[in-house]
């Protein structure tokens, strides 16, 4: 589109740039001791520089979708505000600044195009109709923002910038941006959220061509405390369950207690129909590709779990993925219904462990059915992706050619159980199932 001329002079001076308005009607997503040694961390690095032997670190805060990652950086950026003697500076390719798709050929014009408006004289002007189309070039931002001036820039949801996918001028031009403002001198500093950390080791690659720039990563923290959590979020009936099946994230909790007191839903989730779209356009799902996915339930590993699915996970490490049941509830039940071709026991698989999840998330305070359910997924998981071991599946030297069942094949019927009195008696329960090898799973009632 047009964009229409930009003048700096609609800008206020860098160090009197506000920091973001962080909601006071929310519960607080982090605590007081985290918010504190991060902003330490963030300050350490800030007064360090390049040097021959040494690459500055940028920082990244990483957590899955809806996750409280913009929330967590506004609160750093207030924080970082109060304390140094610098310009802050907090923009968005989130929420109401979300980057359009005509911007992704122009990540470093989008950019500058927030900084602007991060920085803009009129505060009641709005993105979209005010800054949306507006032509901030780079060498204003420069400029703008003074040679050796000290300033923190603070980016949210840097995972929106498509084109850190691939290698690329405009990428590398936005790289190369960050670095010379916001990282390679003293009194200079860059922070960013991202869903995955892929983005995060892209980025930094794309800065210096021939060296390593390490990333100093973290993330979020998750809640410790069930009945910490209940007084915090003012949810009297949160319990363990519960807790587990939003992932331990307060962000997502939070979500719930809304939509449970609400009566309506508070978070959509096209992002993830969107991401199975991907995937099964990109022709990734298959019978293979479902198998690693349940298999990283119990390994963690990330290279077994299709790309797109990587933002509704939480990042243990940097090779590990761990499962948000809250999400992977909607991604199992979306890749069932979109992928037709899926072996059947792949599907009643999927299906029943969606059962088991949604059950988790509803089993009651002190009941053996909620641990029940989660022990159930792990073993479904384990046989439907062949993840035996010794211990629990003693079924090493089985192939993997093997049919599954979910209580079949067996009269479960209370009367009958009554009457076993004897294994011989047991085994005379079950019917022969279709084909050899074959494991079979019961969840008796």
């Amino acid at each position: 589109p047009p964009l229409r001329p930009f003048n700096v002079e609609e800008l206020l001076p860098p160090m009197e740039v506000p920091p973001p308005m962080v909601s006071g009607s929310e519960p607080e997503f982090v605590d007081e001791e985290w918010l504190s040694k991060r902003v330490e961390d963030i300050l350490s690095l800030y007064r360090t520089s390049d040097t021959m032997a040494f690459r500055l670190p940028p920082t990244a805060f990483v957590r899955c979708s809806r996750g409280g990652k913009t929330r967590a950086l506004k609160e750093i950026a207030k924080r970082l505000k109060s304390i140094v003697h610098a310009s802050v500076i907090f923009v968005s390719f989130s929420e109401s600044s979300n980057i359009k798709s005509w911007e992704q050929v122009d990540p470093l014009g989008a950019l500058c195009r927030r900084i602007a408006f991060a920085a803009r004289r009129n505060r009641k002007a709005n993105y979209d109709s005010d800054f949306a189309k507006a032509d901030v070039k780079p060498e204003q931002i420069v400029e703008w923002l003074g040679r050796r001036d000290p300033r923190i820039l603070l980016v949210d949801e840097m995972n929106n910038c498509n084109s850190l996918l691939e290698k690329s001028i405009p990428s590398i031009d936005l790289a190369e941006f960050l670095k010379d403002n916001f990282l390679s001198k003293e009194d200079q500093y860059l922070v960013f959220s991202s869903h995955i950390v892929s983005t995060v080791g892209q980025l930094s690659s794309y800065m210096d061509s021939g060296s390593s720039r390490p990333i100093a990563i973290h993330e979020l923290p998750l809640i410790r405390n069930v009945t910490n959590a209940a007084k915090i979020f003012r949810w009297p009936e949160l319990n363990a369950g519960k807790a587990l099946f939003y992932g331990l994230v307060p962000a997502l909790i939070h979500i719930a207690r809304l939509e449970e007191l609400r009566k309506r839903q508070q978070i959509s989730f096209h992002k993830v129909e969107e991401a199975i779209r991907i995937c099964v356009k990109d022709g990734l799902v298959t019978d293979k590709s479902v198998r690693y996915l349940l298999a990283n339930f119990v390994d963690g590993e990330k290279r077994k779990v299709m790309k797109p699915l990587h933002q509704f996970m939480n990042t243990a490490e940097e090779e590990k993925l761990r499962w948000i049941p809250f999400y992977m509830t909607k991604v199992l039940d979306n890749l069932e219904f979109s992928a037709p071709s899926l072996d059947e026991s792949l599907r009643v698989a999927l299906r029943k462990i969606v059962e088991l999840f949604n059950e988790l998330s509803t089993a009651e305070e002190s009941s053996g059915k909620a641990w029940e359910r989660l022990f159930l997924v792990v073993v479904i998981s384990r046989v439907v992706s062949g993840k035996f071991d010794e211990v629990i599946l003693p079924l090493n030297n089985l192939s993997m050619d093997y049919s599954i069942s979910f209580n079949q094949f067996i009269r479960t019927d209370k009367k009958v159980f009554e009457e076993i009195v004897d294994v011989d008696k047991f085994v005379g329960c079950f019917t022969e199932p279709d084909r050899y090898p074959h494991v079979a799973i019961y969840q008796p009632k």
